[in-house]
């Protein structure tokens, strides 16, 4: 056994009375507090970093106790009246508690020793809480505070994002190795990020029958462990603390998540966290851990499971509800109740949008009417997320090519993941040389971005979808940390394609304020100028088809209903197995349309500059009444 001095009167000790759960640097040093209702016995436990034995022992009398919460303040170090004592504890000290006879981390950690290689098994012993106290220069660090209404999302998995070797960065599945694609995110078009789960999960849980994850020692342990590889669910989580096996430099892991916020700021992307809690977990955790992400980490937003974290706490906060929060769903009585309307950041998160879309999109029966009214969708008191594709599910390359799951080598039978995937795969199962297929599937594609980065609300990509990613028809790829998971950023020349057209699709939306107003659209003409802001059609101009066969709809945007006056934009969606011809809507007096997007063929048309607007306006003959639309594609027209 490791001899080593332990001594209760090794540090200079007092009583706190910081309210801050956690490790806090004070006036009179380092304050630690911890939350122990119904306890008899407590103490808090320093450790030299890496040893077995403690250097010290403090035991938590009632002198150090206001209600259920012990607060000691370590003053400095006995005879050394001149050591920088957070420093020193900082750099050479660890810490636990014991309760009781248990001990156990502190669940108000903000970092956490032991797990700083991805996947190893570890000594449970060896996981106990860090100290971080060191200062971070953010450099007048300004959050962009974006409006949902310029937001384009991108939702990514940190070590998943870079960890590839064709990723071509230096530090690979890191926080830094996203910095790194900084220049690409931007090219892209993206303005926000949405990062899966990155505070300080347990990624190994013991799974009898999933795959043998090495040890750290090497030692072959007849143990079988299952990665997971999201981080949703997991116990022993800490919630305060960053991934530490997401940094390049694990000993720094806090201050290289600062340094990850700070570069994506000024890039101007925002930078949003996926926070899942476990059912159970304390509501005065949770709200403090979301608060520490904004002050501490100056995170622009999160997205929550408010089942378990109550919508009511989150808008009512003084710190958390000045940041973007995305939920589910939002009860608009208790909004109201509250006075949490109309502040721009709050926003519903679900899969309704991503369901009718996909179905549209497959030419399902009766779905015009509905994809119209997903598509125009804004609520008045908080924003609506749109996507097709997301961390659960298909690629967007896999929901046009696969009809059903393949996730076997989940180790499940193929009995996990969702079997309503609401996919085509364009007439072949998977991959496949047939050039006609391969077109379909582009076309598709295309379509899908189309939908979405036309429509209201706020779109969220999924990472690596731009370029065709692929995870083989497995739709709940949690388990997996390999090249199922890990984007390949070596494009084939398709794939290329695809990028490039979802990079001018991102463009031609911002270009375009009507295609992303603040305001939900009313369907009215309220500015007399003789079009509503929003109006449907069918085949034939302003009638509407939403018969249970039709395929076919016509949806046009009013340009000077945007929040600066803009084109008019029709937008013809031919989701019919065959060619169909669409009458256009006459164009608003002094304009003309021009087809701008064609997603049968990929192209980008060029348009005429905008005209400045004349005081006596004459009708200008409009190139043609109608055009043909080819079989499952989407034609966008500019009013000009």
């Amino acid at each position: 056994m490791e001899k080593t001095k332990m001594s209760k009167e090794l540090f200079n000790v007092q009583p706190g009375d910081t309210l801050t759960l956690g490790v806090t640097k004070v006036v009179r040093g380092v304050q630690f507090a911890v939350y122990l209702p119904n306890k008899k016995k407590c103490m808090l436990k320093l450790y030299r970093i890496g040893r077995k034995l403690p250097a010290a022992v403090i035991p938590l009398k009632d002198e150090y106790k206001k209600g259920s919460v012990y607060f000691v303040t370590v003053t400095g170090i006995k005879g050394d009246d001149t050591c920088n004592i957070a420093k020193v504890l900082s750099e050479e000290y660890e810490y636990m508690y014991e309760a009781d006879g248990e001990e156990f981390a502190d669940p108000y950690a903000q970092i956490i020793h032991g797990r700083d290689r991805w996947g190893k098994r570890r000594n449970p012993d060896s996981v106990r809480a860090g100290i971080s106290l060191e200062e971070f220069d953010w450099k007048q660090d300004v959050l962009p505070r974006r409006d949902f209404s310029e937001v384009i999302m991108y939702q990514l998995h940190v070590r998943g994002f870079t960890k590839h070797s064709s990723s071509k960065v230096k530090d690979k599945g890191t926080y830094l190795g996203i910095i790194e694609k900084i220049p690409y995110l931007k090219e892209l078009g993206i303005n926000a990020l949405m990062l899966l789960p990155c505070y300080e999960f347990d990624e190994l849980s013991l799974d009898v029958g999933s795959y043998n994850a090495p040890s750290e020692n090497g030692s072959d342990e007849d143990v079988k462990y299952r990665i997971n590889y999201w981080g949703y669910g997991t116990k022993n989580t800490y919630y305060l603390s960053p991934k530490s096996s997401y940094a390049s430099d694990v000993r720094h892991s806090d201050a290289e998540f600062k340094e990850f916020v700070r570069q994506m700021h000024l890039a101007g992307i925002e930078v949003l966290m996926d926070i899942y809690f476990r059912p159970g977990t304390n509501l005065y955790l949770m709200t403090d851990c979301l608060r520490h992400w904004v002050i501490n980490y100056h995170i622009d937003g999160f997205r929550v499971n408010q089942e378990v974290m109550p919508a009511i706490s989150l808008v009512s906060d003084p710190i958390i509800s000045g940041v973007k929060l995305l939920t589910s769903y939002w009860d608009e009585n208790m909004l109201r109740d509250t006075g949490a309307l109309n502040d721009n950041v709050l926003a519903e998160y679900n899969e309704g949008f991503m369901n009718d879309a996909r179905r549209f999109l497959k030419s399902d029966e009766g779905m015009v009417q509905t994809f119209s009214e997903r598509f125009k969708r804004n609520a008045p008191d908080y924003s609506i997320i749109n996507f097709i594709t997301h961390v659960n599910g298909f690629t967007m390359m896999d929901l046009v090519s696969y009809d059903i799951k393949h996730n076997e080598s989940n180790g499940e039978n193929n009995n996990d993941g969702t079997e309503f995937n609401y996919s085509w795969n364009c007439g072949i199962e998977g991959k496949t040389r047939k050039r006609a297929v391969m077109r379909s599937r582009m076309n598709q594609i295309r379509n899908a971005f189309t939908m979405l980065l036309c429509s209201q609300g706020t779109p969220m990509l999924l990472a690596g979808d731009e370029f065709g990613n692929t995870q083989i028809g497995n739709n709940n790829a949690y388990c997996h940390d390999d090249n199922i998971t890990w984007l390949n950023w070596k494009h084939t020349k398709s794939e290329q394609d695809i990028f490039e057209f979802v990079k001018r699709m991102i463009a031609f939306r911002k270009q375009h304020c009507v295609l992303h107003g603040k305001e939900p659209l009313s369907m009215f003409d309220t500015k007399g100028i003789g079009i509503p802001d929003m109006s449907v059609h069918g085949t034939q101009a302003w009638r509407a088809d939403f018969s249970n066969y039709s395929r076919m709809l016509g949806i046009l945007l009013g340009g000077r209903y945007g929040i600066t006056e803009d084109d008019d934009i029709y937008i013809a969606f031919n989701m019919f197995w065959e060619q169909k011809v669409f009458e256009l809507p006459n164009p608003t007096v002094g304009k003309k349309w021009y087809p701008a997007i064609d997603t049968h063929s990929g192209e980008f048309f060029t348009l005429p500059p905008k005209k400045k607007r004349k005081r006596k306006i004459k009708p200008e003959k409009q190139l043609f009444r109608e055009y043909l639309v080819e079989p499952r594609s989407i034609v966008v027209f500019v009013g000009r």
